[in-house]
């Protein structure tokens, strides 16, 4: 299977990122007319009830939500694209989900990427970059990975085009391998922001 070209990778991230703002815009929506209904509602004197309130609360919370996500949503997809254009894609044949839990930032799987080199498949800590909390169709036929090990990467998979954003599960298990990798490796991995311990 060959990997997706330069041309393939652009509109893979075009693609996610239409799929953000969407996302991003049906939400301004909703939650937009959860406010403004129960404001509506109480001008024109059509319905006076206690439930107001709660709909106007639900569309607040749903904003500050929304404002809390999105930036990091954003962040992710823009780390995605600096290791994609860094990275050479490598088949993998397969990712098996393990175990999986939710957290503020969205859920977050612990997955096991199959490699063909013995000792090479550890286990990784794996986050969509659209913050979904849905594992991605398609995943155990095979995904495209680019990145360092030690340093994690970006999971692409081709039948969903879903962004996962990996790092190794057990992050100090491999920092003898992240400390003895020569001065380029560590400039990539610095350069797309895999060098550093977030989440």
């Amino acid at each position: 299977m060959n990997p997706p070209n330069a041309v393939e990778v652009n509109r893979l991230l075009k693609r996610n990122y239409s799929i953000l703002i969407r996302g991003f815009l049906l939400r301004l929506v909703i939650f937009g007319a959860l406010c403004a209904t129960p404001v509506v509602l109480a001008k024109t004197g059509t319905w006076d009830s206690p439930v107001l309130a709660v709909l106007s609360v639900a569309g607040i919370l749903g904003f500050v939500l929304m404002a809390y996500r999105f930036p990091f949503a954003l962040l992710s997809l823009r780390r995605c694209g600096m290791v994609l254009k860094e990275y050479p894609l490598e088949f993998r044949s397969g990712m098996t989900k393990k175990s999986e839990s939710r957290t503020k930032y969205g859920t977050v799987f612990t997955v096991r990427v199959k490699a063909d080199e013995r000792g090479r498949s550890p286990l990784m800590r794996a986050v969509d970059a659209l913050e979904r909390h849905r594992w991605p169709e398609g995943a155990e036929g095979g995904v495209w990975f680019a990145g360092d090990l030690p340093f994690g990467g970006v999971v692409v998979v081709p039948h969903s085009e879903t962004l996962l954003v990996v790092r190794p599960q057990d992050w100090d298990k491999f920092a003898p391998e992240r400390e003895q990798a020569d001065a380029d490796r560590v400039e990539k991995a610095k350069r797309t922001r895999l060098a550093q311990r977030v989440r």
